[in-house]
């Protein structure tokens, strides 16, 4: 028997052959564009759900993780320069170690060792951070041991002491090489993370391009369909491929309100972010201007102009000039006629409740100054023993020992049984209102990612809906196939 042998080209005529069934026949049509409709909804979802989790996941990463490492290091930042004015309010007080200003430089190093602990938990800089992180720890531990023996020698009467406690507060804020410099060093690598995880978020917004491309791609195929079906099967609208259309809109509109949404919630949340830093930086700098006063006293008006320029220099970055009356009558009306952190927060002051609490700062912050400006003035005259006791007093340094594992440190929860002309009570008050506007700021911060946060999950949810537009497109052009199959 003789074998059939195939004519040649047969299978590619074949397939030419089913390629022409499915552009010129009716069903190959409807499979053809409902195939379309499936890939193009593929596409529209893959795009919408990409870009809504990405943003999604960075915003989380962002407050949980990179901010939360960011504010913390600025924590530390604030709680050393803590601890090295409570030194110095601890030599000053004679550094017996039952003393408050020694208590509360304990609680300080603490606190600021417990921070060390999470941002090496956290550590979004990686190997870079870790290094920094190991030398910041060294440093400190030298630190510590230089205090330490500057309160041994100065109970025992021994001169060398103040050798000791300057060499302490040198290591903590040389511009370099310091402990400070450091932590500042390891906040940029935190904040390079952070510039990063903007990045992501701008590509992100730019993939919602594309799926609103993809969605108006999407709604020509339906349309398209539509068309078609209409010229063929004398039918006026398919209420299936209408559904269709419009669960694409819905989709398209509802993403682009929560994409906006979500924008302007980040956008908010960035600027208080921006608040938040500059009001833990003000805690800083106000610690350090606490230092310098009690140093300048150690070292006496001969030898402590190097710490009366630091502390003008400090006090000069709140506010660069002096808070008179006027002035500060001026902020009350909304007018800020001085510059530096503090006229910042009270001219960027978004609500009633931010504008007072930034003037509660302004005012405690001005009756700090005028305190140690009558220190100064003791000092000066000659009165050491006055110009301590304006100070030390009975010293506030135990408000904050109850507080110090909340990692915010407001200086207020013992008894307030010192004077209200003591230097220790006007800065204690004007930490604890700094300390309550950070935390307002805090607040807002959260709530305004945690509402970004909302906004992106309702609308990622929403992309579901896309799934209906593939079920409604091929139930809608099932029917006039099967016209055919009849």
């Amino acid at each position: 028997m003789a074998g059939v042998v195939a004519a040649p080209g047969g299978a590619r005529n074949e397939r030419a052959r089913a390629r022409r069934v499915w552009r010129t026949t009716t069903p190959g049509r409807l499979r053809l564009q409902s195939v379309l409709v499936a890939v193009a909804t593929a596409v529209f979802m893959v795009l919408g759900c990409g870009a809504l989790v990405t943003i999604h996941l960075t915003v989380s990463k962002q407050q949980q993780e990179t901010v939360t490492a960011i504010v913390g290091v600025q924590r530390v930042h604030a709680w050393l320069a803590a601890a090295d004015r409570s030194a110095a309010n601890s030599y000053l007080s004679g550094g017996v170690e039952v003393t408050l200003p020694q208590q509360q430089y304990e609680a300080d190093i603490a606190a600021a060792s417990s921070d060390l602990e999470q941002a090496a938990e956290r550590n979004p800089g990686g190997q870079p951070a870790t290094e920094r992180l190991s030398s910041i720890n060294q440093l400190l531990s030298e630190y510590t041991r230089l205090v330490d023996t500057a309160m041994v020698q100065h109970r025992l009467a021994n001169p060398d002491g103040i050798t000791s406690l300057h060499a302490a507060s040198d290591l903590m804020h040389h511009p370099q090489t310091g402990i400070l410099a450091q932590v500042e060093a390891l906040g940029d690598l935190d904040s390079a993370v952070l510039a990063r995880t903007n990045l992501e978020l701008e590509v992100s917004a730019g993939a919602l391009a594309l799926f609103a491309a993809a969605a108006l791609i999407l709604v020509g195929l339906l349309v398209w369909t539509q068309r078609f079906v209409r010229r063929r099967f004398r039918r006026r609208r398919n209420p299936r491929l209408l559904a269709a259309t419009l669960a694409v809109l819905v989709v398209l509109a509802g993403t682009g309100v929560g994409a906006v949404a979500a924008g302007q919630s980040i956008q908010q949340s960035q600027a208080q972010y921006g608040r938040l830093l500059k009001l833990w930086q003000a805690r800083s700098i106000a610690y350090d201007a606490n230092g310098d006063a009690s140093l300048f006293l150690i070292a006496g008006p001969a030898e402590g102009t190097p710490f009366d320029q630091a502390f003008q220099a400090s006090a000069n970055q709140l506010a660069d000039r002096d808070l008179t009356d006027d002035i500060v009558q001026d902020a009350r009306a909304g007018i800020v006629r001085f510059h530096g952190m503090l006229a910042d927060e009270v001219r960027d002051a978004g609500s009633p409740g931010e504008r007072s609490a930034a003037l509660d700062v302004l005012i405690a912050y001005r009756q700090f100054l005028n305190v140690d400006a009558e220190m100064r003035s003791a000092a000066l005259a000659g009165h050491q023993t006055d110009a301590m006791n304006l100070t030390l007093g009975t010293y506030g340094g135990a408000l904050g020992l109850a507080f110090k594992s909340m990692n915010w440190g407001p200086r207020l929860g013992a008894q307030r049984d010192w004077s209200e002309g003591e230097l220790g009570f006007a800065f204690e008050l004007f930490d604890w209102d700094l300390a309550q506007l950070t935390q307002m700021l805090q607040r807002q911060f959260d709530a305004s990612l945690g509402d970004a946060e909302q906004v992106l999950e309702a609308a990622i949810g929403l992309q579901a809906l896309s799934l209906a537009v593939v079920a409604l497109t091929f139930a809608g052009v099932r029917p006039r196939i099967a016209e055919y199959a009849t």
